[in-house]
């Protein structure tokens, strides 16, 4: 799964990391290597994706609220 990573410092990262992992697992992890985090976006494929070429598939954005 890909999961793009945008720091309060502005830079932006993206992770590939296993479905397996929790969330609050990785948001730790990415905090450790870039610092404070503004938000996280996380690319899911579509259920169809698999039936399609991968210039015709398209992917989903799922973003987490902030934590307060």
């Amino acid at each position: 799964m890909k999961i793009l990573v945008n720091f309060k410092s502005g830079f932006k990262q993206i992770f590939i990391v296993p479905k397996s992992m929790l969330a609050v697992e990785f948001r730790n992890m990415a905090k450790e290597i870039g610092g404070k985090i503004d938000s996280i976006e996380f690319s899911l494929p579509t259920r169809r994706q698999s039936n399609y070429s991968k210039s015709e598939s398209s992917e989903r954005i799922v973003r987490l609220p902030e934590r307060r």
